[in-house]
């Protein structure tokens, strides 16, 4: 059975492509929240934190969370 957790980054992936960089952003935020490897250490994680964090629409904190960990 796959890792639920990493459910998050596919969604938050999916919200990008429906062109909703905010509602991508609120999953990674609460993805950092409660499981914070699958974006701070995962590829796929960080691949689409920096993607998020590229636009304009994005929310700052999460801009702030690319930044710390080394990928906005």
């Amino acid at each position: 059975m796959a890792d639920p957790r990493a459910a998050y980054i596919d969604v938050a992936r999916a919200h990008l492509h429906a062109a909703d960089p905010v509602g991508a952003g609120r999953v990674l935020m609460e993805a950092d929240r409660i499981a914070p490897a699958e974006i701070r250490q995962r590829p796929a994680g960080r691949d689409i934190l920096a993607q998020v964090a590229r636009d304009s629409a994005a929310p700052t904190t999460l801009a702030h969370l690319a930044v710390t960990i080394g990928v906005g």
